[in-house]
């Protein structure tokens, strides 16, 4: 007997739908549900099916603006749009996906929806609530790829500039495959966010995400670390380990700096790479592996394997989509952005109200070089905020001499003096926390700190310390 779902899957396998981890809906023009996945009904408690899609998805009693099917049905488009949500000071946004379905004359008869979550870390800076918070349609028009001007946060990155816009673009495209990725960027770029985001946006999403860094090890350890090794491979090995390929199973393994690695190592990555296999140190047995390769490297391997430093048949195999990452210097639209989002995060890490940049301060940042890159930034704006005494966070404050000097700039306080000041006051709060600690002990306060009681005598007069005696 065919079923009420069946009959309006004529190209499909139900059963196949059901497996999407992702829920995914079938709707009329009437938004009435006439087919739903497991992920969906697994949720409900009854039958979903013939009810509508806003109510059981929703609670709502009216349909959500905007509607994505809506927008498909009307349209004859895809269309997707990012919403955000907040709830008991947890927020999270899901993508919302909608894609029309055309009978046989042509019209739109149904729309197929899909939903998944989105990381990201820039949501909306209002209040918790339980509704809404934030909703930024796109259309998923391919004839237009740079049209989403409003999306400023993309999978824990910022950026609205044309470059990233491009980046989250290109990564939306190869995140479905099981392609190989090479990223290229700076440091302090961020490729490990992008590889986290590649993941997140696959089919693979569920399965374990392994970065280990290449440059960090020695060639024996990353062996051992990524292949595993069997017992008594070497002096030290007790017992059988498994590597990352292996706790990366099904899912990404992501491989930072790999233009570090010695020429032997790149050969025993290439034949994992191509034969899907890892082999323990030691052992004589392969172990098959499914995972997805994401490789970084912040200088040209093209260079390296002119000076014969990298293979050229690795490169290949791991540049199936190579991802460019614009340096902070190349996108200062951007530097707001995120200037804004770390000085929020700060400040409430550290129990400090809202807080700005000045106007000096804004200004040097847009003229500073960013040899680090959004690592370097952060940095700054976080020091900023610690050192910072007042809602607005003046230049002395960022503490960075050397380029205040080289682009001319002259502070109305001397920054050595903002710093000793900011030094003798985490100096001065520590000995206090550490008093407190050895309930009002001098001699154990000054051991604590590893300071002699001479020298913490002292410091207890310049601070103007109160102590009982």
């Amino acid at each position: 007997m065919v079923t009420r779902q069946e009959q309006i899957l004529p190209d499909f396998c139900a059963s196949s739908l059901n497996n999407i981890a992702e829920p995914l809906i079938i709707i009329k023009k009437d938004f009435t549900l006439d087919y739903v996945n497991q992920a969906v009904a697994g949720q409900s408690e009854k039958n979903p099916v013939g009810e509508k899609c806003y109510q059981i998805l929703q609670a709502r009693e009216t349909p959500c603006e905007p509607c994505p099917c809506r927008t498909a049905f009307e349209k004859g488009k895809p269309f997707r749009t990012i919403r955000t949500f907040g709830h008991n000071g947890n927020k999270s946004q899901k993508e919302f996906c909608a894609y029309p379905v055309f009978d046989a004359r042509g019209e739109v008869s149904h729309a197929i929806e899909v939903i998944q979550d989105v990381p990201t870390y820039l949501l909306a800076s209002d209040s918790p609530r339980s509704e809404i918070q934030k909703e930024t349609p796109m259309p998923l028009d391919t004839a237009k790829p740079f049209e989403q001007k409003e999306e400023i946060a993309f999978c824990g990155m910022i950026g609205r500039s044309k470059k990233m816009r491009g980046m989250f673009e290109l990564i939306r495209l190869v995140a479905p495959s099981n392609a190989t990725v090479l990223i290229y960027g700076e440091s302090g770029t961020g490729k490990e966010r992008v590889a986290q985001g590649i993941h997140q946006l696959s089919p693979r999403r569920q399965k374990p995400f392994v970065a280990i860094d290449c440059g960090a090890l020695p060639e024996t350890l990353l062996e051992s670390e990524l292949f595993g090794h069997v017992k008594g491979a070497f002096t030290g090995a007790i017992s059988n380990k498994k590597g990352l390929f292996e706790e990366a199973e099904g899912g990404t393994l992501f491989l930072d700096e790999i233009s570090d690695t010695s020429l032997l190592f790149q050969s025993k990555l290439l034949r994992a790479l191509q034969e899907g296999e890892a082999r323990p140190v030691g052992g004589n047995r392969s172990v098959k592996v499914n995972v997805r390769m994401i490789a970084a490297t912040n200088r040209s391997l093209k260079e390296g394997i002119a000076k014969k430093t990298f293979r050229e048949d690795l490169y290949y195999r791991l540049a199936v989509m190579p991802i460019m990452i614009p340096p902070l210097r190349g996108r200062l639209d951007d530097i707001p952005l995120l200037v804004k989002h770390f000085i929020e995060r700060y400040a409430s890490q550290n129990n400090k109200g809202p807080m700005s940049l000045s106007k000096e301060a804004s200004e040097l940042l847009l003229r500073m070089p960013w040899k680090g890159n959004v690592r370097e930034l952060e940095n700054v704006i976080e020091r900023g905020v610690l050192v910072s005494q007042s809602a607005e966070i003046a230049l002395e404050s960022l503490l960075i001499e050397e380029e205040v000097t080289s682009l001319g700039y002259a502070p109305s306080a001397s920054l050595f003096s903002s710093t000793q000041e900011a030094m003798s006051k985490v100096e001065r709060e520590r000995i206090i926390e550490s008093l407190h600690e050895c309930k009002g002990n001098k001699a154990m306060a000054a051991r604590a700190l590893g300071i002699s009681r001479a020298s913490f005598y002292n410091k207890l007069r310049r601070y103007q310390i109160p102590v009982s005696r």
